[in-house]
């Protein structure tokens, strides 16, 4: 957002000039924590609504019985259930903090942050692979109602919908692998927290590894 023209009052300005109190802002009054809580809780939301998405699909033509679609369902799940366990732990070891304000745990906020923009990569890549044909040139709502209507009835049933309901899902599964929506979505994902690989050296930087490092350590010592 640019201002070509603002005027913005002096004493409403309280980092003017200031890069220590700026540049700690958002780790010292635990905003990254809080921050990465709501991450988590969207991502942890987008992944319930994948899931429900790909499970609907699968139904719908009939091919969760194969082995290789489980693999991929699996996926998914174990995705869902790795964000929810790492919210859990956030809250269940959750300690005020110095202005006394109820703050998350961050390590596994931090661990979650570092891993979803990687999980959600495969999201896209299951719906297509799993949907298949079936995406290429899925009518709109326009032919459910126009003069093709007849013909999706008839010849784009699958095997637990009627051909304007597969076609509803069938559109809604593109909108979420293939549009340009969800082309933005998976950048978006990948990206969120900056640069994967940056975010990784900070990780490593950040983490205390000496305890463990110890403890090959005593055992080699003994050897």
């Amino acid at each position: 957002m640019v201002f070509d023209d603002v005027h913005v009052p002096y004493e409403r300005c309280f980092v003017l000039g200031d890069a220590e109190l700026c540049n700690g802002f958002y780790s010292r009054t635990s905003s990254v924590v809080h921050t990465t809580h709501q991450v988590v809780t969207r991502t942890t939301a987008k992944t319930e609504y994948t899931l429900g998405l790909v499970s609907l699909l699968t139904e719908a033509i009939g091919i969760e019985q194969f082995q290789h679609v489980q693999e991929d369902i699996a996926e998914i799940i174990a995705t869902l259930e790795m964000l929810r366990a790492f919210l859990r732990a956030a809250e269940a070891d959750a300690e005020v903090n110095e202005y006394g304000v109820l703050t998350p745990a961050f390590a596994p906020l931090n661990a979650a942050r570092n891993l979803y923009p990687k999980l959600y990569q495969r999201f896209p890549q299951i719906l297509r692979k799993l949907g298949a044909s079936g995406l290429m040139a899925t009518p709109t709502e326009l032919d459910i109602n126009g003069p093709a209507a007849a013909d999706i009835e008839a010849y784009l049933q699958s095997a637990t919908l009627s051909g304007p309901e597969r076609v509803q899902l069938f559109r809604l599964v593109w909108d979420t692998c293939i549009s340009a929506f969800s082309s933005r979505q998976a950048l978006y994902e990948y990206y969120f927290s900056g640069d994967p690989v940056r975010m990784a050296g900070a990780y490593v930087k950040s983490y205390d590894r000496e305890p463990y490092k110890a403890r090959v350590q005593a055992f080699l010592d003994r050897s």
